[in-house]
This record gives C-alpha cells, sequence and structure tokens, in this order.
C-alpha cells in the first residue's frame, strides 16, 4: 500500500510538470516554460525510478 500511494505521488508530480509543459506551449514564452515543465518531471521520474 505505501509503495502504490508513494508511486501515486510521483505520476501526480509529473503530471503537474506535463500540465506546465502543455500549457506553457501556448504561452508567449514556450521555451522558458518547457525548462520550467522539466523541474517537476525531472523530480517525479527519480522519486519513481530512484535509489531507495
Amino acid at each position: 500500500m505505501e509503495k502504490a500511494l508513494a508511486y501515486a505521488i510521483s505520476a501526480a508530480i509529473v503530471g503537474f510538470g506535463v500540465l506546465i509543459f502543455v500549457a506553457g506551449l501556448s504561452s508567449s514564452s514556450p521555451v522558458l516554460w518547457t525548462i520550467v515543465a522539466l523541474v517537476p518531471i525531472t523530480i517525479g521520474l527519480v522519486s519513481a525510478f530512484g535509489p531507495v
């Protein structure tokens, strides 16, 4: 149960990053928002697949 919750939180963090990326594509500075979106995506992936 704890592992499932940890993966769900990681997936939510990655999803938040993807949401920033999609919203940033239609902004006036899509490159900046793409870079900003990489931060939560990276954190979510590292927390899901990183060391225990």
